[in-house]
């Protein structure tokens, strides 16, 4: 019997072997740090340190574009590869980066599954913001109540923002999406402990998608049953769960409540109350941290840059003084015609794009050549959004600076190329992201009319 172990362990460890060696040099030809070609294991140890963007950076700056950063994964800083992978038709599909982000064991949603098919089915059901006439209403009552807590509780008190954006964009989120706010900035406070432990999910979140070992502990029965967020929840993103659901089971049924919102959208789609309630987790954590993370960086890079934030003064003021801008608070159509408004926020994109991870693209069978690159059938491509958007190639020799300013000194070719390229921070194509409009529509309306109470 001992025998019989042993002889089975060497075979598999002669099969494990043979494996790597094999999958090593069918990726030869594309460099990276030294063990990645072996082994994830650097990914995971940097992810640990909060580091592994930074990682990606410098390999791409020191082996080129695209780098290997895993035994079958490569990342690449070009903007013309995104729209490549993700152009209507293409035979690049969705790698198990996707399963990672599966947050809902009961369903896949429009972002999780792999399935072209649905995903395609799903996107033409789902909601953008264009068609909703409660869009910019609800986020006026928002704007006007995130004014308040500012003027009532810090005139004279120094602003950690950095909270109270994460209070206001999820109240703002809950009340376009559920009808109603969680209650953050009503009560100033990380209610649920959201913040706290949702910020441990996002760490966990990033050994997930990126290690099939995490995932496969980590989406297990027994631990979605031991910590998985739900609905029963008291605290965390579970109690923000309970909150949707709640919402979402006013929808259905008999006495099923109508309104012509996100919910009101989907309902009218025809998804499911299951498909609506696995989106809902999407909405709460992919609707909120971005748009704060922007929002805030685009104040923070504002006060360290006293001659854009005069520049965005002064373009505001004009306009206020001419009867531009609509009180008490501008329209997104107003906004969008400030030009160095536009130039802020962009900018600020492209110093810290908002979206997290590789969101990596599996190789067609045959394999694929992209500008003269050929990438083997099978492997993983993924997309490095920090280094894109820093490519001095592109942007100068000035790109690790905020600089407004280049967006509108551009020609009009130059600048489409900056805008196109930032864009696909946001992906392109059939894997767009759906919720760009509503982040946008926030974000030019925020920062018009809290650039004076949070930068003065």
């Amino acid at each position: 019997m001992g025998s019989l172990i042993l002889t089975l362990s060497l075979l598999l460890l002669s099969y494990v072997c043979i494996a790597t060696i094999l999958n090593y040099r069918r990726l030869r030809q594309f460099k990276g740090p030294p063990l990645a070609g072996l082994s994830r294991a650097w990914m995971f140890w940097r992810a640990t340190k909060s580091t592994l963007y930074q990682a990606e950076i410098d390999a791409i700056k020191q082996y080129g574009s695209p780098c290997r950063i895993g035994p079958n994964l490569l990342i690449s800083d070009d903007a013309d590869v995104v729209r490549h992978l993700n152009a209507p038709g293409s035979k690049w599909s969705r790698s198990s980066w996707y399963d990672g982000v599966r947050m809902d064991p009961r369903q896949d949603t429009v972002f999780s599954t792999r399935d072209e098919r649905l995903h395609a089915d799903l996107k033409g059901k789902e909601y953008y913001g264009r068609d909703i006439d409660t869009l910019e209403p609800d986020m006026d009552a928002r704007i006007a109540e995130l004014l308040n807590l500012i003027r009532d509780n810090y005139s004279h008190v120094t602003m950690d923002f950095a909270k109270v954006a994460d209070y206001f964009t999820l109240d703002v989120l809950s009340t376009v999406a559920f009808g109603r706010p969680f209650g953050f900035m009503a009560e100033n406070a990380d209610k649920w402990s959201y913040g706290k432990q949702t910020s441990e999910f996002m760490g966990l979140l990033e050994l997930q998608v990126n290690h099939v070992s995490v995932r496969w502990i980590l989406q297990s029965p027994l631990m979605q049953w031991l910590v998985g967020p739900k609905p029963t929840d008291k605290s965390g993103l579970g109690a923000a769960l309970g909150f949707a659901h709640t919402a979402i089971a006013e929808r259905y049924g008999p006495d099923a409540k109508t309104r012509n919102d996100m919910l009101g959208h989907l309902v009218k789609k025809g998804l499911s109350k299951l498909q609506v309630e696995a989106e809902s987790f999407l909405m709460i954590v992919a609707g909120t941290d971005p748009v704060a993370t922007v929002l805030r960086m685009t104040l923070f890079l504002l006060l360290g840059t006293p001659t854009a934030y005069t520049k965005l003064q002064h373009e505001i003021d004009s306009a206020t003084t001419q009867n531009r801008l609509s009180t008490p608070i501008a329209t997104y159509a107003e906004a969008q015609k400030l030009p160095y408004l536009g130039a802020c926020i962009w900018e600020a994109i492209r110093m810290y794009p908002p979206l997290f991870g590789t969101k990596a693209k599996l190789a067609p069978r045959g394999g694929d050549t992209i500008k003269g690159i050929y990438y083997p059938e099978g492997c993983e491509l993924g997309i490095c959004d920090q280094s894109l958007c820093r490519n001095t190639a592109i942007f100068g020799r000035d790109a690790e600076l905020f600089r407004p300013d280049r967006w509108v000194e551009a020609d009009g070719a130059t600048r489409a190329l900056y805008r196109n390229t930032v864009d696909t921070v946001f992906s392109a194509g059939r894997s767009k992201c759906l919720g760009q409009h509503i982040a946008m529509t926030e974000l030019h309306k925020t920062v018009v009319e809290v650039r004076e109470s949070c930068l003065c």
